[in-house]
């Protein structure tokens, strides 16, 4: 009976090991994971810094391509679209803007990216199909910023068109 405790005791201790060295090879890999996906968002985030903007969107999007759960994926989204607008291609802003809601359109930031696609358009001159994305925030996401920034835009456009 006794050598049946110890030998049970053996076997759960190396087992016990085994099972924390899977355990750490996990984490290392997870940490891997991480440093990569940081890697390739600072890189991008490099050249955006220096003003490279056509690298920067080159890395960005493969940033967005590469790491479909990366913890950076809103802010790249973001990033893309301000390159664009800084560019003047409201289009692919709005593009920008559209997936970061898409993808987060359950928080402030997608919503607030909706907000801006919105903005995009109304200096694109599609005043209509800017007010059906301002008044859609107001109805559905009421007490929110994007809902009062939306009310102010509703108010400005008003006021162009008076």
């Amino acid at each position: 009976m006794k050598k049946c405790i110890i030998l049970s005791f053996i076997v759960l201790f190396f087992t016990a090991g085994y099972f924390y060295g899977i355990a750490e090879d996990v984490s290392g890999a997870a940490n891997l994971k991480k440093a990569a996906d940081d890697m390739k968002f600072s890189n991008a985030l490099g050249f955006y810094k220096l003003e490279r903007y056509d690298r920067a969107l080159n890395e960005f999007y493969e940033y967005i391509e590469i790491y479909y759960d990366g913890i950076h994926r809103g802010e790249a989204f973001r990033k893309i679209a301000e390159i664009h607008i800084k560019n003047f291609s409201y289009q692919k802003a709005i593009e920008a803007y559209n997936n970061l809601y898409q993808e987060f359109s359950g928080t402030d930031e997608g919503l607030d990216a909706y907000f801006q696609a919105g903005v995009c358009y109304k200096k694109m001159g599609f005043d209509s199909k800017a007010e059906v994305i301002f008044k859609y925030i107001m109805a559905n996401h009421p007490g929110t910023s994007a809902a009062y920034n939306s009310e102010i835009q509703l108010e400005l456009l008003r006021m162009e068109n008076e």
